[in-house]
């Protein structure tokens, strides 16, 4: 592939320098018009520029002039990219330099080479990114023709289910490097080589055990992802499958609905409930539960981007011994939502994932690409609002069948 620039007084005279030159065959990949270099520059129309290249081995039609002749390689793509693209490149950047330094005879002279240089090298960017994604839909295209019908159907299932692209991308270049093409048309191969790989990706879940000598659970998360709903469901199942003493504790007083909330659900289950203002009060608070077995700390419902509450989290997080985090994201959360979300909770050194709301979305997507970049392990899973049945403790097994096209995460029996 040969990537060349083409420069005429008229679009006409340009385009003709391209059929000249490289047939016609050749593509346009873009067009515009360019200031001339120097004071001119400020005098005279613009020249127009084109942009054109040509793979030697299609014709326009797009089918292959030898019909015999083996598909270019990835490595034989990049290396046409770097010979022609790259040297192209490369031609631009020494322009870039040819600039030099700007003249001191005055100072319009000065702010045009000034000019020059800096349209020169937002022209270079330009190019450089599109050929780039020239390069990439080559180098696309390549790869689907090593890809089966069945590979090809489970990976579009992990899109369908919003995978993140660098999750779907990397299955995608391990199945080309494991499987051969017998083996990609085998359903059951497939399926099972991808159902390994996800699930490297996720790590063993890690709900609460009371042999770790934690006694101390601080359930945190953005507004609106149903927190409270889950210390209700937690504390329910602690108290009536575990047979354990609870005490709830709750800092959420931004919230009027959330303590009477909390207070109705403790009453039901038969609990104490002690409310804090400050994170000072905490330790009182723990104290004073030294006979439970267990005791549940509902935190705020703050939103993700607001930087003074999240610093009174820190604050209450700090006061407290010997406890463990749960990080609640709702499943319907979108995935560039999740990033921010978790960055903003970046102070806290350990913490397990709590997803909610699964009944809610069919996007389990999420999931995946949160554990993928957090190397975090899910605790539980909320399916649905009733108290205390909704609740589960996570299983990556059912997750990752689900992104394989299994019927919804439902609620075991």
């Amino acid at each position: 592939m040969k990537v060349k620039r083409y420069v005429g007084e008229t679009a006409q005279e340009a385009m003709q320098k391209v059929k000249s030159d490289l047939g016609r065959d050749a593509i346009i990949l873009n067009t515009r018009k360019i200031r001339r270099k120097g004071l001119a520059g400020f005098f005279t129309k613009p020249l127009v520029e084109v942009v054109a290249t040509i793979d030697n081995d299609i014709s326009a039609s797009g089918i292959p002039r030898d019909a015999q002749q083996i598909r270019p390689s990835a490595q034989h793509i990049k290396e046409e990219y770097n010979n022609g693209a790259g040297s192209f490149i490369n031609e631009l950047n020494a322009n870039i330099q040819a600039v030099g330094s700007p003249s001191k005879e005055n100072t319009k002279q000065q702010q045009a080479h000034k000019e020059d240089k800096e349209l020169i090298q937002q022209d270079f960017m330009e190019l450089k990114n599109m050929l780039g994604k020239v390069y990439d839909a080559v180098k696309v295209d390549y790869e689907n023709t090593k890809l089966s019908g069945v590979v090809k159907k489970y990976l579009k299932t992990l899109e369908d289910y919003e995978v993140d692209k660098v999750i779907v991308n990397e299955i995608k270049e391990k199945l080309m490097e494991t499987l051969d093409a017998e083996k990609q048309q085998s359903d059951a191969i497939v399926r099972n080589t991808i159902y390994n790989m996800l699930s490297k990706y996720m790590k063993e879940p890690e709900p609460f055990s009371f042999t770790k000598g934690k006694k101390v659970i601080i359930v945190i998360g953005p507004t609106g992802v149903g927190k409270t709903t889950t210390i209700a469901k937690l504390a329910a199942n602690m108290v009536l499958t575990e047979k354990k003493k609870v005490g709830l504790i709750t800092s959420d007083t931004y919230r009027i609905a959330a303590v009477e909330q909390l207070k109705t659900y403790s009453e039901i289950i038969g609990v104490p409930l002690s409310i804090i203002y400050t994170p000072g009060e905490i330790l009182n608070a723990i104290e004073s539960y030294s006979n439970k077995d267990l005791i549940l700390v509902d935190t705020a419902g703050r939103s993700h981007k607001d930087k003074y509450q999240l610093m009174e989290l820190k604050t209450l997080i700090k006061s407290s011994i010997n406890y463990e985090v749960y990080l609640v994201i709702s499943a319907t959360t979108k995935f560039s939502d999740c990033i921010e979300i978790i960055k903003n909770y970046s102070f806290l050194d350990d913490y397990r994932l709590l997803f909610t709301k699964l009944d809610e979305t069919s996007a389990f997507g999420v999931i995946l690409n949160v554990a993928y970049i957090t190397k975090k392990p899910i605790s539980y899973i909320t399916i649905g609002q009733s108290v205390p049945d909704d609740i589960e403790i996570a299983d990556n097994g059912k997750i990752i069948n689900c992104l394989l096209g299994d019927k919804l995460y439902e609620r075991s029996s």
